[in-house]
């Protein structure tokens, strides 16, 4: 076969496929290159995603533009062709595939970590053991008080807090702790706006419990990820209150934690080396540094092999 080409042709070639009108989904230089820049994930894994963007940029000085949003908003974006990599704790529905597909994308979805769902109580709250059945029937409305779980308790009403109503860490407890059964709208169940305020809330009052992420929990300062914000109480949770464990990461690994959630990565960029994709593959790649920072976040990487070892002390 003769390899010359006719430098004429080529560029004739060129320009007649850049005249040719574009179809479905996929996407013009112009717009590739603006929304080739954003990601957009859940607001309940900010802290995570911010800590992966900036190690990314450090390594491949490409620069991505986070924008945290409500799950569902942060998917309805991918969908609308607005991002092309979205961060949630949960996969596209067939549905949202099938959209996806019909512009002409194809969705990449992979696991990067197993997050704990974390319950935490006032510093000045002695009782910070919950099991699994208390937990359901405080969403319920069916428990309302410290004295229905602890009848020695000093408090009274418990007050619970959460995120936006649209947030995943309302979806989860919705699907995965009451299967589908909706909160109760009692009055000692209230939403804030953010984590942060998740936090502030449980700081000011003795009674409250706050429903956050394992990633905002864990303490920087430790290096060994097995101790929490000083300034608030995590609850060990347990299907019994004897097998009551905290969210550290062996408990994730082994899944004797019972409120694990998995964080996904979405991805339905068209090229191959465009920034989502790179920051995607960043991400689940073992070798890379993604992984690592899941792992110094507090959160059990997705892409590691978990070895157990038992350690004898001798207290000679």
């Amino acid at each position: 076969m003769n390899k010359r080409f006719n430098i004429l042709s080529i560029v004739g070639l060129t320009l007649i496929i850049g005249l040719l009108p574009s179809c479905g989904g996929k996407p013009t230089n112009s717009n590739y290159e603006e929304t080739a820049k954003l990601f957009a994930a859940d607001k309940s894994i900010s802290p995570v995603m911010d800590e992966c963007n900036d190690a990314f940029y450090n390594k491949t000085q490409r620069q991505l533009w986070p924008e945290y949003l409500t799950e569902q908003d942060a998917i309805d974006s991918l969908l609308d062709l607005k991002v092309y990599l979205v961060f949630t704790t949960r996969k596209l529905t067939p549905n949202e595939e099938n959209i996806i597909k019909s512009k002409q994308h194809n969705p990449r979805q992979k696991p990067l970590a197993y997050d704990g769902l974390t319950l935490i109580t006032n510093n000045e709250n002695p009782d910070t053991v919950m099991t699994v059945d208390n937990f359901k029937k405080i969403l319920t409305g069916e428990v309302r008080t410290w004295k229905d779980i602890y009848p020695e308790s000093k408090l009274d009403t418990i007050r619970l807090v959460f995120d936006t109503p649209q947030s995943a860490t309302v979806r989860f407890c919705t699907d995965s702790i009451l299967n589908g059964e909706k909160f109760s709208n009692a009055g000692n169940i209230r939403a804030v706006e953010t984590t942060t305020e998740v936090i502030e809330y449980v700081e000011r009052h003795k009674d409250a419990i706050g429903i956050v992420g394992s990633i905002w929990i864990n303490d920087q300062r430790d290096t060994t990820n097995v101790t929490f914000k000083r300034n608030i109480t995590v609850m060990a949770v347990g299907n019994t209150p004897v097998r009551a464990v905290k969210p550290y990461q062996y408990y994730i690994a082994t899944a004797e934690y019972p409120f694990i959630r998995t964080i996904w990565a979405i991805c339905t960029d068209p090229r191959g080396q465009g920034s989502p994709r790179r920051f995607f593959n960043y991400l689940i790649n073992p070798g890379e540094e993604g992984q690592l920072i899941f792992w110094r976040a507090g959160l059990y990487p997705a892409w590691t092999e978990f070895l157990e070892r038992r350690v004898v002390v001798d207290e000679r």
